[in-house]
């Protein structure tokens, strides 16, 4: 995909249903599972703990892919393929724990770090030692200014050819109130003083409780412009969905253009050329309402395609070429639903739904290779499921 931070949904009250299988019953064929379809087998990484963000990587240069999650209080790393579990990481209270993950090697030695933060903050980094499982894990301040934070994100922002972070802070109040920066890694990282420098993009112009953002090059100027969704309630403001678009040069201000209003809980919203037409459009979900869409459009003008309107909760969001014919897919899982699904394009824009899975709610999905077959499978964060698990891809 943070401390016992549970958000506001704006779904129907549980009234509404006799139970939550009465529910599932109740939605339309298209997520039933389809004639034929191969299964996807559910391999449990880790239960017992909630948990909101999970990243994989191979963070022990073994060769294999080993997973990092953030739960009861403690980051824990799943060495693979067999999930042996080594904490690296101790907070000062099991109450706190990352609500968004991320990997990139900040300090350049070659091995994957982890970067984190709870919802308040601060942003951090644990540098990855010399002997991954058998060292501890240095602890590394990155901004301690922005909260409310609910998404980290890596992505060469300026093209300089070195990875940054995206970080957001939807706290209402306070100079950095609403707004998104993004961050260069310093060249000492690893020094007590080294000072991430902080360039806010969107300065207190993302209310209504900004989510996740997304980073691609939208209006086709060979920059990379950063997108974001917001869910509304109990924020002001919120329900769209924008993007920001990248000036090219420093201290010039970014301007937003909204693509959608009145996204009841919206959360993600991800570029890719879903149409192959050569623009790019934008994978969009309503994490905290419901429904899985599309935008077709060129930057300026945006038409909204559903793609599975019931899903409710689709809280995460992974764009990816899961079938590797050579577009771009989706794939959710339902927090609320507790549906694991995935769309396949058929790489003009035309979406059949899958689900894969059931009885598993998430709160973070990423497409990752698990199992180094070379094709791409879904790592999915179990919040209300107090679980890590990995769903196997059978499409190659």
């Amino acid at each position: 995909m943070g401390p016992a931070h549970i958000e506001s949904l704006s779904r129907r009250p549980p009234a509404a249903f006799p139970s939550l299988c009465a529910y599932i019953c109740m939605l339309p064929a298209l997520n039933s599972p389809a004639a034929g379809d191969p299964p996807w087998e559910k391999h449990v990484i880790h239960s017992g703990f909630p948990t909101q963000t999970a990243v994989a990587a191979d963070f022990d240069r073994d060769g294999h892919t080993d997973v990092i999650a953030s739960c009861g209080g403690k980051v824990r790393l799943f060495q693979g393929p067999a999930w042996a579990e080594t904490v690296v990481y101790t907070f000062p209270s099991n109450r706190i724990n990352c609500i968004h993950s991320e990997t990139m090697d900040v300090d350049g030695d070659g091995d994957i770090d982890y970067l984190g933060s709870h919802s308040k903050g601060p942003v951090f980094w644990l540098e990855n030692p010399d002997k991954t499982l058998s060292q501890g894990w240095n602890y590394h301040v990155i901004d301690d200014q922005f909260s409310g934070i609910h998404c980290l994100l890596a992505g060469d922002v300026d093209l300089d050819g070195k990875q940054d972070l995206i970080v957001n802070n939807f706290v209402a109040q306070g100079p950095l109130a609403n707004s998104i920066a993004w961050f260069e890694i310093p060249r000492n990282a690893r020094s007590p003083d080294a000072a991430w420098k902080r360039h806010v993009f969107a300065v207190n112009d993302a209310p209504g409780g900004n989510h996740y953002m997304g980073l691609g090059d939208i209006d086709g100027d060979g920059l990379p412009d950063i997108t974001c969704g917001a869910k509304g309630t109990p924020f002001l403001n919120g329900n769209w969905f924008a993007w920001w678009k990248n000036p090219g040069r420093a201290g010039t201000p970014w301007n937003k253009s909204v693509v959608s209003r009145n996204e009841t809980g919206a959360t993600n919203l991800i570029p890719a050329d879903l149409n192959g037409d050569g623009s790019m459009d934008l994978l969009a979900s309503r994490g905290h309402g419901s429904g899985v869409l599309w935008f077709q459009g060129s930057g300026t003008e945006w038409t909204a395609r559903e793609m599975d309107a019931d899903l409710e909760g689709p809280h995460c969001l992974a764009a990816a070429d899961l079938d590797s014919d050579g577009d771009i897919d989706g794939a959710t899982c339902g927090k609320d639903s507790k549906l694991v699904m995935w769309y396949q394009n058929d790489g003009a824009g035309n979406f059949t739904n899958h689900r894969i899975g059931e009885n598993q709610a998430a709160y973070d999905i990423r497409a990752v290779d698990i199992d180094g077959d070379s094709d791409l499978d879904l790592l999915i964060a179990g919040q209300q499921s107090a679980n890590v698990v990995w769903f196997e891809n059978p499409l190659k």
